[in-house]
């Protein structure tokens, strides 16, 4: 085993201005193969999942970190198109590339295709398909890790944090050829081609904005009255838009239990200022600093109708859990009764890989509840991979007993 705690080369400046840009740029144009990418947000620290690093390296290029929001130029996100431009039609290696890919997306960097190396590591059934772990495993080096927690939006960034960017990508371009190679060996690359281009394809469009967010809010459902939703609603709103305007998580802002603590008092009228100023989840600094804005959400609900209140749940679209199957529709829950230790089976049979990644949970329910009979053209439709509807369809068929 190699420990590594520093990167290959000597860092280079992080690439702040305009003119550290076009040298990289020429840099990446000029090098060759593969483009292994990384990027660090900064989770738990801001509001916004945007990227505050990125990590690029290619061979005859070498590592580049580059600052995002050094080219915001104003707007509220970078247009860093020019980084797939000048790598043309290279594929780019990402681990995790579902954390990675909405942050690329809202910089423009959108590769014409990607290999994802978690991925890979799970359609060979690894035993750990965290980059540190494949490291190891396949290439006998462990990396100092220490940093994936830190506050990735402060300026200037210590060495000893662009160290650890840089080891990211440092030895990713090894790691996809032995992986690619394991996945020709076991007659898989197929899989992993079709689930790389579905997956880019999935997050190369803006995302589709949640219905009521605020109902993720934690223990909301132990609440019981329309009104109390309502005051649940209004500070969850409150607090989402100082969050928003201070760029700063939610919970910083005021805990999910301060909200539910008030909304809990409102039984049959919305709770008084001294009320809620005297509930000890407003005692902390931020709940006393915008205890203005909680209290002009509460004066919302107030001149609200109670006609204007949020129901208890959302009116349910689309196929219900398979646990209220026999009530719904007995002959779907007889199909899902059949169907499901077949697919484990399957997924066993196949070295262990887990069923998910042979049935996608969303296309097997859909299909099996509203479909008595389930070919290989249905699942390809419903969203199912070719490969993946290689194998269900005929066990399908099977387990139904219409093979």
């Amino acid at each position: 085993m190699t420990f590594v705690n520093h990167s290959r080369e000597p860092l280079r400046p992080v690439v702040d201005t305009p003119e550290l840009l076009t040298q990289c740029l020429g840099s990446l144009r000029a090098g060759r193969g593969p483009v292994a990418f990384d990027t660090e947000r900064a989770h738990g620290h801001r509001y916004w999942a945007k990227a505050y690093l990125l990590q690029i390296r290619r061979e005859g290029s070498g590592t580049w970190l580059i600052d995002p929001v050094a080219f915001e130029d104003g707007g509220e996100r970078a247009d860093l198109a020019s980084l797939v431009e000048v790598c043309g039609t290279a594929t780019w290696i990402v681990h995790a590339a579902t954390q990675d890919l909405p942050c690329m997306q809202e910089i423009n960097i959108i590769p014409p295709r990607i290999f994802d190396t978690e991925l890979a590591a799970r359609l060979l059934a690894k035993p750990g398909a965290s980059l540190g772990a494949l490291l190891e495993a396949e290439l006998g080096i462990k990396l100092r890790k220490a940093h994936s927690a830190d506050n990735w939006s402060r300026r200037p960034l210590p060495e000893s944090w662009l160290i650890y960017a840089a080891l990211d990508v440092d030895y990713l371009i090894e790691l996809s050829s032995v992986l690619a190679t394991h996945l020709v060996l076991a007659g898989r690359a197929e899989w992993s081609a079709q689930e790389n281009d579905d997956m880019l394809a999935r997050h190369s469009q803006p995302p589709v904005p949640r219905e009521d967010p605020w109902r993720r809010l934690s223990g909301l459902t132990n609440l019981r009255t329309p009104l109390q939703y309502a005051v649940a609603r209004e500070l969850w709103l409150a607090r989402d838009d100082v969050a928003r305007r201070r760029d700063r998580p939610p919970s910083w802002i005021l805990h999910d239990s301060a909200i539910l603590a008030v909304a809990a008092l409102a039984r049959d009228e919305v709770p008084s200022e001294r009320q809620v100023t005297g509930l000890a989840g407003f005692a902390s600094q931020p709940g006393q600093r915008y205890v203005r804005h909680w209290l002009a959400a509460l004066d919302r609900v107030r001149a609200m109708s109670p006609s204007s209140y949020p129901a208890k749940r959302l009116r349910a679209t689309g196929v219900p859990h398979p646990r209220s199957w026999d009530k719904v529709n007995p002959e779907a829950a007889a199909r899902w009764a059949a169907v499901r230790p077949v697919v484990d089976e399957l997924a066993c049979d196949l070295g262990g890989l887990q069923p998910s990644l042979i049935a996608p949970p969303a296309v097997l329910q859909e299909a099996l509840f509203n479909h008595a009979e389930v070919p290989h053209e249905l699942l390809v439709e419903l969203g199912a991979r070719p490969w993946q509807a290689d194998f269900l369809a005929p066990a399908i068929a099977e387990a139904l007993g219409q093979d």
